[in-house]
């Protein structure tokens, strides 16, 4: 019996299971429905957009730290004759880029022990050379034997301002 005598046993209409259905009759109890997830490539476009931002940052950071106003160092320390247990001398050198501009620095005095025993917020008006030498009496809680500089800043807090 030749293949083209024998009758499909399906209604009509109803397609062939070895043929392809369009798109829109897929059924989806066999392939499942078409996932609503988004796609790694939001994961990924959002990772290196915050890697940007945060790479962006850093520089600026890293640009504003590494480049200050305002520069200090010591040069040199003494001890108030007859109040040697409650006041160090810090002779702090300052280094300005602008001095037209209001700075200050923070200095701080240490015991043998490396503990900190006294800490002294200095303002430098502004006017005068671009490096000044300044004596500066830290009042400490004990002997001090070191000092050094925190740190400073031309942006100059409330309790300092003039």
């Amino acid at each position: 019996m030749s293949s083209s005598n024998v009758q499909d046993p399906r209604p009509a209409g109803v397609p062939d299971e070895n043929t392809t259905a369009p798109a829109s009759r897929v059924r989806p109890d066999r392939y499942g429905t078409k996932s609503t997830r988004p796609t790694g490539k939001l994961l990924v476009i959002g990772i290196v957009g915050m890697l940007v931002v945060a790479l962006a940052y850093i520089i600026v950071q890293v640009n504003r730290v590494s480049d200050p106003d305002v520069t200090a160092s010591q040069a040199g320390w003494a001890r108030e004759e007859g109040r040697e247990d409650d006041v160090f001398i810090f002779t702090l050198d300052v280094t300005r880029e602008d001095p037209s501009v209001d700075s200050y620095c923070i200095i701080y005095a240490l015991d043998y022990n490396v503990a900190e025993v006294g800490r002294r917020e200095v303002f430098i008006p502004a006017g005068g050379a671009s490096t000044v030498r300044m004596d500066i009496p830290i009042h400490t809680r004990g002997e001090a034997v070191a000092g050094d500089v925190y740190g400073c800043s031309t942006t100059i807090p409330a309790h300092l301002a003039p």
